[in-house]
């Protein structure tokens, strides 16, 4: 299945910020997400509404993102430490 992946604007900023090594990997690991989103996920949780949130752990932070299958899309919603 192909999916379109789409990251928001907060986390490329945040993505902008990180020293070149980290956004490279943080990069890379996006792009995976976007070639088998299912095959890259760490842990599962819900938001508000219910929709399943995948959470792919990449180094030292957390990806956040929901596969919408309905539009085929795989949507990037946060990043932070994954110690958080």
């Amino acid at each position: 299945m192909s999916y379109r992946l789409l990251v928001s604007i907060e986390v490329i900023e945040f993505i902008e910020r990180l020293p070149s090594k980290t956004r490279e990997a943080l990069r890379l690991a996006i792009r995976s997400i976007g070639r088998d989103p299912m095959g890259r996920s760490d842990a599962l949780d819900r938001d508000a509404t219910g929709r399943r949130i995948q959470i792919a752990v990449i180094g030292d932070y957390a990806v956040m993102y929901w596969v919408d299958e309905a539009d085929q899309h795989i949507k990037v919603l946060d990043i932070h430490a994954a110690d958080q």
